[in-house]
């Protein structure tokens, strides 16, 4: 759809003056000099009809001059009913502006006023700006074209291609992950850590940046035993990810594979698998071939939407992900419902090291971007913790800080001991704590278990 109306567009400059070009013709077939007919011509777009000459394309011309000029004054009118509009909504205590695609609307819940969508058109009235543009450079391109407006506006950027974990601080802006979100929402409707196993063969077929993000938060969020066996296989051109996170340390039995699309070893994986994920837009012939290989796994396939090809198939134990509208909605997107979770996490750990006399929002805008995404990180899988509640503390301490090491290492941080004397230089991205559980000082155990008490109420 967006593709035709683009196409229409190019084509609407030449339609604008076909009745034009076909008056000319029609007064100069009529007898008209040719100045005349070009001035007959030109009137025509003003329901002026000039001359009395008339022939089927005086007559065409005629008929299409007005349809320009009616099209054009409706479209004129369009647009300042629109403005209105938009100028009456900003004047809302909490209006914003949503650039984005057609079917990318955010879901606010309730009657929502005060919430604009004026495509790529800047609307500077509006008190905070969510960018959900098809691209991260589109989206990256539009809040630096308009940088110096929204210095005093909160701002929310969508990304779809880079990594979080590796972005530098930009003051003011949000930002939220979408593919992040499509993988967590996944990861916790599948709940590994719910079945009655230890041992895993989970294949990700689509090593695109969707694939990549789906295996960081199975590989974050999929912790729940000392002894779990989880065999992760990435399929597709994985070259980049295995350079950008060569220094990732599972810190347990769990494994990574990586397979070139349609080779052997990719289908072999898939046939002994007990989950395929199938992340990326695929033909309906693919998706009936990893179902069929898959024999008995369970099948889940990325669908952007709703009403997709895959949602007539007969199989069993095939499931569509990606389409769930929480994915855009306001509470995660502005709203932050991780990142005020987040904010009270770290809050509690400064009083528990000191008494803070500040309070957790300004506490919080101390730490740079990637202290507050490791915290935020933390608290999306203390769901995971509360459904372990029944280990013991000492388990439940172990796991977070593998999860706690897994963060780290696969945003490129590594083990070593800084010359400050801190325990971590973010600069240089080491961290001395990146050791084996069993290999911490008491301290720094003593740590972990106090963030296991503090989410389960203990």
């Amino acid at each position: 759809m967006h593709e035709t109306k683009e196409r229409l567009k190019k084509w609407i400059p030449l339609l604008s003056v076909l009745p034009f070009f076909t008056g000319t013709v029609g007064y100069t077939l009529a007898g008209e000099r040719l100045l005349d007919a070009l001035y007959f011509s030109f009137s025509l777009y003003f329901v002026n009809l000039v001359s009395d000459a008339s022939n089927p394309l005086i007559e065409a011309a005629r008929w299409g001059a007005a349809l320009v000029t009616t099209t054009a004054v409706l479209y004129a009118l369009k647009r300042v009913w629109t403005r209105i509009q938009w100028a009456a909504l900003c004047l809302h205590p909490d209006s914003v502006a949503v650039y984005c695609g057609q079917e990318d609307q955010v879901v606010f819940p309730g009657k929502r006023s005060g919430v604009l969508y004026p495509g790529r058109e800047f609307r500077p009235g509006a008190k905070s700006h969510i960018i959900l543009l098809e691209t991260d450079a589109a989206s990256l391109g539009f809040y630096e074209a308009h940088q110096k407006q929204l210095e005093k506006h909160r701002v929310y950027i969508a990304l779809r291609e880079l990594d979080r974990g590796f972005l530098r601080d930009v003051p003011g802006v949000v930002f939220f992950d979408i593919n992040g979100a499509i993988a967590r929402l996944l990861w916790k409707s599948i709940r590994l850590w719910q079945k009655k196993t230890n041992q895993f063969n989970i294949v990700i077929w689509g090593g695109g940046h969707l694939g990549q993000t789906i295996l960081n938060y199975g590989l974050l969020l999929n912790l729940f035993s000392l002894e779990q066996q989880i065999s992760y296989h990435l399929t597709g051109n994985t070259t980049l990810y295995q350079i950008s996170h060569a220094l990732f340390r599972p810190e347990n039995g769990d494994t990574i594979s990586f397979h070139d699309t349609d080779s052997d070893r990719a289908w072999e994986a898939v046939r002994q698998a007990d989950l395929v994920i199938l992340a990326e837009d695929a033909s309906a012939e693919r998706l009936q071939a990893l179902r069929t290989a898959c024999q008995t796994g369970t099948v889940y396939y990325y669908a952007s939407s709703e009403g997709d090809e895959g949602a007539y198939l007969k199989f069993s134990r095939l499931f569509p992900f990606g389409a769930d509208q929480e994915i855009y909605r306001d509470p995660y997107i502005r709203g932050e419902t991780l990142v005020q979770a987040a904010k009270e996490q770290h809050y509690a750990y400064l009083n528990a090291e000191t008494a803070a006399a500040e309070t957790p929002d300004t506490a919080w805008q101390k730490l740079d971007g990637f202290t507050q995404w490791s915290n935020i990180s933390s608290v999306d899988f203390q769901e995971v913790l509360r459904d372990l509640s029944g280990l013991e503390l000492e388990v439940l301490a172990e796991l977070e800080h593998i999860r706690w090491s897994r963060f780290h290492t696969l945003s490129g941080w590594r083990f070593g001991i800084p010359a400050s004397g801190e325990n971590r230089d973010i600069e240089e991205k080491i961290h001395k704590n990146l050791l084996p559980y069993k290999e911490l000082p008491p301290s720094e155990k003593e740590k972990d278990r106090a963030l296991i008490r503090r989410i389960l109420g203990g």
